[in-house]
């Protein structure tokens, strides 16, 4: 690394300790926002896989998810590390200094996002137009019927109705080129899964053989959640796949909340235009009313699958 010539020891240090902070330390609460204001980050891993350093200045990420990441000071004074909570109603703080005993300006807490029609569920209604999904469903035709209800079932048909299941997304979308609830119009570089780009080729470059959809489905008031409407406790049956079959999963959140949805024992390819270098992780961060769909080859044995939220 070359940059490391132009660096003071103490530099070097501090670079290496905040690559391990942010892959020990920051990973344990749900949808923390990252940012050291005035020093970029340079993310040169994702779930522990090297992917192809992209420069941001703040990210999202959800238990068990890991980034790791590089920095480069260049000024001999304190930064302020900011891991903010999704409602912004509060924020862990950390000091990277050269020297001990140095603080920098804590940025006061930033208003707490609303909502959208997106994260019900409804695509891109709340923003005007057309998206193109809804054009192939022959939405978009003048004085087409639109049923918008949270409550229809006929977007989920194989959902069981429960009063564990309290909304169904309507149109969702896939929204892996979200940086996150509020980070829309920060004014600088966030970070998000399409800009994600595996470093090596990916090992399986198969196409998947058949799709498996899963409805992320829950009560936000009961804080009830389940698979497709079904709890944990009454499963009967896991989710089949044979060894080395090559298959897609499609998650779809029918909730207003965001859900990090981790597989043991595998690492899978996010669908997001890669080709044979799309990111592999083994947790992915499904946004309010979205979708995301990856694809995994299946290893043997049982494996657990669940949201880590729990």
């Amino acid at each position: 690394m070359e940059w490391l010539a132009n660096l003071s020891i103490q530099w070097v240090l501090v670079a290496i300790a905040l690559l391990t902070l942010a892959r020990t330390i920051l990973t344990r609460r749900f949808g923390d926002l990252v940012r050291i204001p005035a020093l970029a980050m340079s993310v040169v891993a994702a779930d522990g896989l090297n992917i192809r350093p992209v420069e941001v200045d703040e990210f999202q990420f959800a238990p068990a998810e890991t980034y790791d990441v590089v920095v480069i000071p260049r000024e001999d004074r304190a930064f302020t590390i900011v891991g903010e909570s999704i409602d912004r109603s509060g924020m862990a703080r950390a000091t990277l200094a050269p020297r001990v005993g140095m603080t920098a300006p804590v940025p006061p807490l930033r208003r707490r996002p609303v909502a959208t029609m997106t994260d019900m569920g409804m695509g891109a209604m709340g923003g005007g137009g057309c998206a193109p999904e809804h054009a192939a469903m022959g939405h978009c035709a003048a004085g087409a019927p639109m049923d918008h209800s949270m409550r229809d079932f006929a977007p989920a048909p194989g959902v069981k109705r429960d009063p564990g299941v309290q909304t169904i997304s309507p149109m969702p979308t896939d929204r892996t080129g979200y940086p996150g609830q509020g980070l829309e119009n920060v004014g600088h570089r966030t970070l998000n899964y399409r800009m994600l780009e595996s470093l090596a080729p990916n090992p399986d470059t198969r196409p998947p053989g058949r799709e498996i959809v899963i409805h992320l489905t829950g009560n936000m008031e009961r804080y009830m959640w389940s698979f497709d409407g079904v709890k944990f406790a009454h499963v009967d049956k896991p989710i089949p796949m044979r060894s080395g079959e090559r298959v897609r999963v499609t998650l779809i959140n029918d909730t207003m909340m965001g859900h990090p949805i981790h597989l043991h024992g595998h690492f899978f390819e996010l669908v997001t235009d890669k080709g044979a270098h799309a990111p592999r992780k083994h947790t992915v961060l499904v946004q309010p009313g979205g979708k995301v769909s990856w694809d995994v080859t299946a290893e043997p044995g049982d494996w657990a699958f669940h949201c880590h939220m729990l």
